[in-house]
């Protein structure tokens, strides 16, 4: 189960799980319960939500620890004066 839909209908909450072989078949199963309606032609279902943590993701957990070599930004000096000899861009 690394695929999963979840929905409300009536204020119920429903699930339907999928493995990682079948994406293609969780997104047809998530863009049903977003069409259906009901007798009067209202939607049936809200909050229609597709989760996924697939088995061969790319990379390990987390954040990387490798920046490139050209980069100085800090969270510490935001807000900051500019580096010496650098001065602040500008959006215009």
């Amino acid at each position: 189960m690394s695929i999963v839909v979840f929905w409300l209908c009536a204020g119920q909450p429903f699930v339907e799980t999928f493995s990682d072989e079948q994406l293609l078949p969780a997104l047809a199963f998530a863009e049903a319960r977003r069409k259906d309606t009901n007798a009067q032609g209202l939607p049936l279902n809200h909050h229609v939500v597709l989760s996924s943590e697939l088995g061969d993701h790319v990379g390990k957990a987390g954040v990387s620890d490798k920046l490139p070599t050209d980069y100085s930004w800090t969270k510490a000096h935001r807000g900051g004066p500019p580096e010496s000899g650098t001065p602040p861009k500008t959006l215009a």
